[in-house]
């Protein structure tokens, strides 16, 4: 068998590569991940809380938890492995007493699932709402044109019409300014 006159191309990329320092925070813990299960279980406890919340407040253990669940049947294999969870979140000092704070306070503790604290959960959930809010902070509320009406009216548009006449500025007329 004749030898190769040329050796291969040599790998660009080692697989023993070092990527130097690691990223912030927790490894394996997205905070867009828990907050949007977050949004998902209060979407579902909405639903549900009707039939399985005084149940699920009353539950002692976890079997009293699962079968609160089982009312409704529809999140059972859901919140099932969280069985032991509900009750830590339940039995904090701090769990409110009305109806949509228990909802969304259970909703963000469980966005966890137990990889995290629940207070940590929480906190991440706060954090992404913030920046939800954040990012859409300004927006246009109102603009205006300036308009030259047939009815002899010279001056701002009001909701894309004359403000005398109640005419309508058409969608289709160019922007063009005169000389």
């Amino acid at each position: 068998m004749a030898k190769r006159k040329k050796d291969g191309p040599k790998p660009q990329i080692s697989l023993d590569t070092y990527y130097g320092k690691r990223r912030r925070g927790r490894p394996g813990v997205r905070a867009s991940e828990i907050a949007g299960r977050a949004g998902n279980y209060r979407y579902i406890f909405g639903i549900i809380w009707d039939t399985v919340g005084a149940s699920l407040l009353q539950a002692t253990n976890e079997t009293e938890v699962v079968k609160a669940f089982e009312k409704d049947g529809r999140y059972t294999n859901e919140f099932r492995p969280l069985a032991s969870l509900i009750l830590k979140v339940r039995s904090e000092k701090r769990f409110p007493k009305k109806r949509e704070a228990q909802i969304g306070f259970l909703a963000d503790s469980l966005a966890g699932r137990g990889w995290i604290s629940p207070r940590r959960s929480r906190d991440i959930c706060e954090r992404e709402r913030a920046r939800d809010r954040q990012k859409s902070k300004h927006k246009i509320l109102r603009y205006e044109y300036y308009v030259e009406c047939s009815c002899g009216y010279m001056g701002p548009a009001l909701n894309n019409a004359c403000r005398d006449c109640g005419a309508e500025i058409p969608p289709s007329l160019p922007w063009i300014r005169g000389p």
